[in-house]
């Protein structure tokens, strides 16, 4: 079948609902028969039996009239095969069944507090839903849920936990760890602590509804519909955007899946053998350049965009999902919010059949309009994700180039610092996300000595917030949160990935650093600038300095701004030739920032003596030091 997806695109599909009747649409090429199945109550082992008809673009039809708001429905395939409907947005518990439900009238006792105006600066804050609140000491009534994330005035002695504590921290995006409908935990409520009962949801099922496990009624199809409509509008009414972690490069399910089974073949890239290719490396990947792919890809996302006014979406392997699909998704996405954020993982899991000219692998995002993670300015941090390797702040000195190519937003700065983007909003600079050792675990098995351990990772956060391009940090990352050196905790439970709210009491100091970074960050209010251009036009680097020494200055109008990092183990002594190659246009300035944290110190340039050991300096010179 020759088609596009613009000949496509206006299709409705799935449980179209009106009072008065219902239209199913299903896409079903290559099949003859679909039933639609159709109950009031998921566990009934007899259902009403309805025959669809097929049109010419292979979709599969039947308007039933009535009300049939709360009712369960499935297809029955070649009298063979019952399968849910991929467009499903609303479920039984445990993805049984298919649900329909009047959107309308949820909407009707819901007001969403919709759109933020434009952002001056993205901060992006990662959390999995479960694990930020179910502790005890988070202090939240409904623990691990939606409804859990959606209290602000939470605390645990006398510090602020949950959303409180995201708002205090000063981010401005939360990325949400997959909180659509995952097949790999239980929904039920009793179970929802267990141990063995836990997963990230990774695995998807039905893209367009939402995880019953972090619902307090997971029966009933709406609650949970209802009560991330509340999570969501919570977070809005932080002046918090949402961003939705998107897992559109492979299902869980293969052979089995509704995919496979309404559409044979159709669905999964295969290699020229016919097994499926496998580019995620967990056994299939979608295969999104296909016109009804795709479009279940862009609906999908433009359904979550309009209807729970999610602010971003991050592609977990975004390697595998081809270019041309990304910008008409980004386009349309625009036209429904601006303001909306598209990122993710340069990368896969393997080796995939997908044209390598439709891959997005670094550096196929410039100037596209959306980023991607900054894999090279990571390594270079901290040294590899999961092994013993060094990087600078632990003093691979030899990175330094790289780590100024991070500084300068991985552009093209100059002929010595070539980077991977044509602006620095096309990068997502992190030390670490939910995969691999999470950064305080990676520092600990990297160093031969603890003994600096604490000013080394503020290094680290001093090089992400200080550096062109959006920042990004993980839950628990501002408290030196540990895994328990788990390199993959996707299912190894709240031991090991529930946040312990503890950890922020025992290292305040460390948050109140990495508060206090943020707060510098939006008050310098030049990391912010993302065309090429005008960073080049703005920073400049100190050469000749020794390679654990790294420092540049930033001109913005009436102020300049001097950045020192001194990654040595030892304080740095200042001669006169290295302090007025440094402060070349200023006899007095006034430092804002040490490895104390923010100060507040007007001081003549002659009388600054040395850097100290492991640290990041900041001073303010022009006219603007006296701001």
């Amino acid at each position: 079948m020759s088609i596009s997806y613009e000949e496509i695109k206006d299709i409705e599909l799935g449980a179209i609902y009106k009072k008065e009747y219902t239209d199913f649409r299903v896409f079903s090429p290559n099949r003859d028969k679909i039933n639609l199945l159709l109950c009031d109550d998921y566990r009934k082992v007899r259902k009403n039996s309805y025959p669809m008809k097929k049109n010419k673009n292979g979709v599969f039809e039947y308007r039933y009239y009535g009300d049939l708001d709360g009712y369960f429905y499935s297809y029955l395939v070649e009298n063979k095969y019952e399968v849910t409907d991929p467009y499903s947005k609303a479920s039984s518990i445990n993805s049984i069944m298919s649900a329909v439900v009047d959107m309308e009238e949820i909407n009707s006792r819901y007001k969403s507090n919709y759109g933020l105006s434009d952002l001056n600066d993205i901060i992006i804050y990662e959390l999995n839903v479960k694990d930020f609140t179910a502790n005890k000491n988070s202090s939240v009534e409904y623990r691990g849920k939606f409804l859990g994330l959606s209290q602000s005035n939470s605390y645990y002695e006398g510090v602020k936990t949950g959303l409180g504590h995201i708002k205090e921290l000063g981010i401005s995006h939360v990325q949400l760890l997959p909180v659509y409908d995952f097949i790999s935990t239980f929904e039920e409520d009793y179970k929802f602590f267990d141990e063995d009962n836990y997963n990230w949801g990774y695995d998807p099922e039905l893209y367009f509804n939402i995880e019953g496990s972090y619902s307090t009624n997971p029966y009933n199809p709406k609650a949970r519909i209802e009560e991330f409509k509340t999570m969501v509008d919570s977070i809005h009414k932080e002046k918090i955007r949402v961003v939705m972690d998107v897992v559109f490069n492979h299902t869980f399910k293969t052979k089995d899946s509704n995919f496979e089974i309404l559409a044979p073949g159709y669905y999964y890239r295969k290699n020229p053998d016919g097994t499926y290719s496998n580019g995620s490396g967990v056994g299939n990947e979608l295969a999104s350049e296909k016109p009804f792919v795709r479009k279940l890809i862009i609906d999908c996302l433009k359904f979550w965009a309009k209807e729970y006014k999610i602010d971003g979406f991050r592609f977990d392997l975004m390697a595998l999902i081809d270019i041309d699909t990304i910008k008409i998704a980004l386009k349309e996405l625009k036209e429904i919010n601006p303001n909306i954020i598209i990122y993710g993982e340069p990368w896969m899991g393997g080796t995939s059949s997908l044209a390598l000219d439709k891959q997005i692998l670094i550096g196929r995002q410039r100037s596209n309009g959306f980023a991607v993670f900054n894999n090279r300015f990571r390594d270079a941090i901290k040294g590899n994700n999961d092994g013993y390797s060094k990087g600078y702040i632990q003093g691979d000195f030899s990175l330094k180039t790289q780590i100024e190519i991070g500084i300068a937003g991985s552009i093209d700065y100059d002929c010595k610092r070539m980077g991977f983007a044509d602006d620095a909003r096309e990068v997502i600079n992190y030390f670490n996300c939910h995969d691999n050792l999470i950064y305080y675990d990676k520092l600990r098995i990297s160093l031969t000595s603890e003994k600096n351990i604490e000013e080394i990772s503020r290094l680290g956060f001093a090089l992400i917030f200080l550096s062109f391009g959006t920042p990004f940090i993980y839950e628990g990352n501002e408290f030196n949160n540990s895994k328990q050196n788990n390199r993959n905790s996707y299912n190894a439970g709240l031991s090991i990935n529930g946040i312990d709210w503890k950890d922020k009491i025992h290292n305040l100091s460390t948050y109140t650093y990495v508060k206090s970074l943020i707060e510098l960050r939006k008050e310098l209010n030049v990391f912010n600038i993302y065309k090429s251009s005008l960073i080049k036009s703005k920073l400049k680097f100190i050469e000749g300095l020794d390679d654990n020494l790294i420092s540049y200055t930033i001109e913005d109008k009436n102020k300049r701004i001097y950045v020192v990092f001194n990654a040595s183990s030892s304080e740095v002594k200042l001669n006169k030739t290295l302090r007025d190659n440094i402060f070349s246009k200023d006899d007095i300035v006034r430092k804002v920032f040490s490895k104390m944290g923010k100060i507040n110190n007007k001081i003549n340039v002659s009388n600054i003596e040395n850097f100290e050991k492991i640290s990041v300096n900041v001073y303010i010179g022009g006219e603007g030091n006296e701001l």
